[in-house]
């Protein structure tokens, strides 16, 4: 993605090899609203939540930290980074050139589907023409040796450490692919010389795969296994500053037909004239007193429902029961403000990277302002 012509990529030679590899790009968006443009940001990672760290050159954004974030991402504040898309191969460096397979990269060996690394994963690296890829880990440069930090790079380039020996070099994403569990690497072996070190390095590749992988699991554990954060339960709407709940005069409430000897009194399959019209029936109007259906809000008449930790996207709510269609489910509770305070927060929301929070408008001076503590994309 080129932010403007000063972003524009200088052109490389091409490279080929006899092992798999193909090219990285990243797509995002940007739509167009007036005369200006409006950044999409689209993180690769969605398993964690938190603050974002958004590329100053185009809308490419990732979660903070080195889960989400793409290798050679050149950090330059607390959440603003200059992403991989604009590494320059820079001529007369044949290691800045990308190398290309022969196959298909997705249907053919391993069909791994090729997306920008992050870091502490393991790789295969080529660092000539037609040279053997060599099994490796990408590092985050703050973990290498200093002497590896000082060495000349540019950006969207990162260090690997390569197995089977304690080697570094930096490079880029066009010239790597995930390892896969039974990758052997090259084609042709050896036990002696270059190729008994070669069979070694893919033993500590093996290694440092399941180990990793390991790692990533017991996280995943640890977290599906974590209680949701600390949040207030409520159970009315709270009016907030200048807002108020007005109570209706009992003699404006409208009052139904039914009868408390019905069936089932202003039930869902009824004719109650309320339910029809979306209102609830009043206990103190309602002709079928305590036999009415028709006061799920007044009585909080809510199917059974549980708190879980859904897979990648946060926690969640659900019922215990199947739902019939046009049921009522719950009463949707939260804050009662006004256009100011809803501008207020969401300003403040802004500047603090605040998005687990939802705010729906009730009427044309009144919003309802829900803080998702616990519950992500509901």
């Amino acid at each position: 993605i080129f932010d403007g012509p000063g972003d524009e990529r200088s052109e490389s030679p091409y490279e080929s090899a006899d092992e798999t590899q193909t090219e990285v790009s990243i797509s995002s968006k940007k739509s167009e609203r007036g005369t200006g443009t409006k950044k999409e940001y689209v993180c690769q990672c969605s398993a964690l939540l938190g603050k974002m760290m958004r590329c100053v050159r185009c809308p490419v954004a990732y979660h903070a930290g080195d889960v989400c974030i793409a290798a050679g991402c050149a950090v330059i504040a607390s959440n603003s980074i200059v992403c991989t898309n604009h590494f320059t191969a820079m001529k007369g460096k044949s290691h800045h050139a990308h190398v290309n397979v022969s196959w298909c990269f997705v249907c053919s060996k391993g069909k791994r589907m090729q997306k920008l690394l992050p870091y502490r994963n393991v790789v295969f690296f080529s660092l000539y023409f037609r040279a053997r890829w060599w099994p490796a880990e990408v590092c985050h440069p703050k973990n290498v040796p200093p002497n590896i930090q000082k060495m000349k790079h540019e950006i969207g380039e990162f260090p690997v450490f390569f197995f089977g020996s304690k080697d570094y070099f930096w490079t880029h994403q066009a010239r790597v692919f995930p390892y896969m569990e039974g990758d052997r690497g090259s084609r042709y072996r050896g036990i002696k010389g270059i190729g008994k070190v070669f069979k070694n390095a893919l033993q500590e590749a093996e290694a440092r795969f399941r180990e990793i992988k390991l790692q990533r699991e017991a996280k995943e554990t640890q977290e599906s296994e974590r209680r949701p954060p600390p949040y207030k339960h409520i159970k009315v709407n709270k009016p907030c500053g200048k807002v108020q709940i007005y109570t209706a005069d009992i003699s404006e409430i409208p009052k139904c037909n039914c009868k408390p000897t019905d069936e089932n009194p202003c039930g869902f399959d009824s004719e109650c004239l309320n339910r029809m019209l979306m209102y609830e029936c009043h206990p103190q109007v309602c002709p079928a007193g305590e036999r009415c259906q028709n006061q799920c809000f007044t009585k909080r008449e809510y199917p059974e429902t549980e708190i879980i930790k859904t897979d990648g996207k946060g926690w969640g709510l659900v019922a215990k029961r199947d739902i019939k269609k046009g049921e009522f489910v719950n009463e949707y509770v939260g804050e009662l403000i006004d256009e100011e305070e809803c501008m207020a927060r969401i300003k403040y929301a802004h500047e603090n990277d605040i998005t687990h929070f939802y705010m729906l408008t009730i009427d044309k001076v009144t919003q309802l302002s829900v803080p998702l503590c616990c519950f992500k994309d509901s």
